[in-house]
């Protein structure tokens, strides 16, 4: 049998969470790695099923993460189909034959990128130059390869002896990631593809003068101050402080400030310069020209961007070729017929626009060679982790607007306007149309919130439960709710039956629509929970029999709050005699014996009730003769000589019951 490892929770979700989120959700796994069982087939069926409870437990306690919160919700959702394949020993051997066929195909297709660089290397070289092994790291992360994914592939070639440098700009690298994040955030809340810099926020180009950015600044300031008090206001607010601190000064201080970009941008050519010159051992002028473009792009100007790419080849120990040179008049210009379509496709990709960049890197795929495969084979796998995403996204969407989670699906919806706004719904939905019904909705709901906190008291609580009803887990209703204490039961009593049972009454909470939970104390002091209910009663079948009534504890219940608990033995706690709401009580009881020598009960009464009544034992003890919708019942338990016993009629309806109106004795 083969042993499974102890579970451990944030192992599990560093490991195998983020990898199931990286490559785009559940669908794109196996049962086994969602359940972080091996596919072999000698597991233990108690420990699978333990195994399974586990990782069960743990996607409950991260339904709230950040990060994770879309997946684990769909991880939740389909549980009980893909745990089915695992906890059935005959259909788990046939499924790990299954995932292993698989997960050898899926290897061979994430290695293909990394394995025909490598192969190409070999035959040029005999081996793996030193150099070029961080290349190779890099190759392999575009295919989603770790680290030590990459090792492992590098260990059956042999590595032949080969070493690389930079400068920290002025601007730290905490300071650069605060106004990259601002930056992004600001393209995000506005809708618009995020600002690549400073400068590009203002509306100006890496040559402003600082005459030019002041003016810019002060015009950005006076917009500000009409924003809302939202959070927009508060980015552009923390951006404006930036840019007075870091561009404002003067050009110098701008300088100083692309100086800071241009690392950055380095951090992102740096992969991209090795795989260009991977194989030819130099950057090429073509492949030199693509670079500039995507870092211009990024901000930067052409000086600066040329001298990076001088500076990250030289890094590498290659040369680069200077601009092609013109060609001569007979002969036509060489066209790289993908360049164009795959640089569209990028900029579609940026838009939020994934289903037309999947079309253009198709048209590119159609014309690129070898020359031109590696680049569009990097696009295409961007492309398809976007809309593997989008695919999980829509799922999360779709199933928070059919369970009227608003406010989740306004935050989903937003997300894929942004990053995939032309890929449809499951049914053809638009996200726009979805979007706006859903914000519709959480506009009602938040209009009825103000409604219900502006309402009476007495009603607050039910308006914002009916919020509650139409917009699941809306922040405001929410908050306001649990502001709102849940009225305990006045009292609380407990007598037994003629067959020893006990009967356990309560007075409503003048809280409504409240659940009630019903607790006894057994002899060592010690709480059970009997049930719970909506109505005002509760039998006890299983009270110890032969001893006094045990203590019962009431605790009335609403939208996840509870009350106080009123017990038994409160001084309070009393035979229900007047209460104000609830139904009408019964009127004129009476109680005859009949020839047969059974007592006969009658009284009057009106409306669709249910009628419980009650006889009083000789020893003082009330026992239940029965319940009834008429408005007389016979009671073949009564003394057949003797007085007549005292008998208790009370009405119940809608989860409250009336006052008890008792006999004459």
């Amino acid at each position: 049998m083969a042993d499974l490892a102890p579970f451990d929770p944030n192992d599990y979700r560093k490991r195998v969470l983020a990898a199931v989120e990286k490559r785009g959700g559940p669908d794109a796994s196996d049962p086994f790695e969602l359940y972080d069982l091996p596919p072999v087939d000698d597991l233990d069926d108690a420990a699978v099923a333990e195994q399974v409870a586990e990782v069960w437990a743990a996607w409950q306690r991260q339904r709230d993460h950040p990060k994770y919160r879309v997946l684990v919700g769909l991880l939740v959702q389909q549980h009980a189909q893909r745990s089915a394949e695992l906890l059935d020993a005959r259909r788990r051997r046939m499924a790990a034959a299954r995932v292993r066929a698989q997960r050898e195909q899926r290897d061979s297709a994430r290695y293909e990128l990394l394995d025909a660089a490598i192969r190409r290397l070999v035959q040029r070289h005999r081996g793996i130059p030193a150099d070029k092994v961080e290349g190779l790291y890099e190759v392999g992360a575009l295919a989603g390869l770790s680290r030590a994914e990459v090792d492992a592939r590098l260990g059956r070639h042999r590595v032949l002896p080969t070493a690389a440098s930079a400068r920290e700009p002025a601007i730290g690298p905490e300071r650069r990631r605060q106004v990259r994040a601002l930056l992004d955030e600001f393209g995000r809340l506005t809708g618009d593809p995020a600002p690549p810099t400073l400068l590009a926020l203002l509306g100006l180009g890496p040559d402003a003068t600082a005459e030019q950015v002041r003016t810019m600044a002060g015009a950005w300031r006076a917009r500000a101050r009409e924003l809302p008090p939202e959070r927009l206001r508060a980015v552009v607010d923390e951006l404006l402080v930036h840019v007075s601190e870091l561009l404002e000064p003067g050009r110098e201080a701008v300088d100083a400030y692309l100086e800071a970009v241009a690392a950055d941008v380095a951090e992102y050519l740096r992969p991209r310069v090795r795989a260009a010159v991977l194989v030819e051992d130099r950057l090429v002028a073509e492949d030199r020209e693509h670079l500039l473009e995507e870092a211009l792009e990024l901000g930067l100007d052409r000086r600066r961007v040329a001298a990076l790419i001088a500076a990250l080849a030289e890094e590498l120990g290659v040369g680069v070729d200077g601009p092609a040179p013109a060609p001569a008049p007979p002969a036509p210009p060489r066209v790289r017929e993908w360049e164009e379509p795959l640089k569209a496709a990028r900029a579609a990709l940026r838009a939020g626009r994934p289903a037309e960049a999947q079309r253009l890197v198709g048209v590119a795929e159609q014309h690129a060679g070898h020359d031109g495969g590696t680049r569009v084979r990097a696009v295409a796998g961007e492309v398809a982790a976007v809309l593997a995403d989008a695919e999980t996204r829509w799922r999360a969407a779709m199933a928070a607007v059919e369970a009227r989670r608003w406010s989740e699906a306004v935050e989903i919806l937003d997300g894929l306007r942004r990053t995939a706004a032309d890929v449809p719904g499951p049914r053809g939905s638009s996200v726009e149309d979805l979007l706006r019904e859903a914000r519709a909705a959480l506009e009602r709901a938040d209009r009825a919130v103000a409604a219900a906190l502006g309402g009476p008291v007495a009603d607050r609580a039910r308006a914002l439960s009916a919020v509650l009803a139409d917009c699941a887990g809306h922040p405001g209703a929410t908050a306001a709710l649990q502001q709102i204490p849940v009225a305990a039961p006045a009292w609380v009593s407990a007598a037994r039956d003629a067959r020893g049972d006990v009967l356990v009454l309560w007075a409503a909470s003048i809280t409504p629509d409240v659940a009630y939970r019903v607790s006894r104390q057994g002899s060592d002091g010690r709480w059970q929970v009997l049930g719970r209910t909506d109505t005002t009663s509760m039998d006890d079948g299983g009270a110890p029999v032969g001893v006094e009534v045990p203590v019962y504890a009431v605790v009335a219940m609403h939208a996840g709050r509870a009350s106080g608990e009123t017990r038994s033995d409160a001084v309070h706690a009393v035979e229900p005699i007047a209460v104000a709401r609830g139904p009408q009580p019964p009127r004129d009881v009476r109680a005859l014996r009949t020839a047969g020598g059974t007592v006969r009960v009658s009284w009057t009464g009106s409306g669709e009730v249910e009628y419980r009544v009650r006889s009083l034992t000789p020893d003082g003890r009330w026992r239940v003769v029965g319940r009834t919708r008429d408005l007389s019942i016979e009671d073949g338990g009564a003394p057949s000589n003797g007085p007549v016993p005292v008998y208790g009629v009370s009405a119940a309806a809608g989860g409250e019951r009336s006052p008890e109106i008792h006999s004459a004795p």
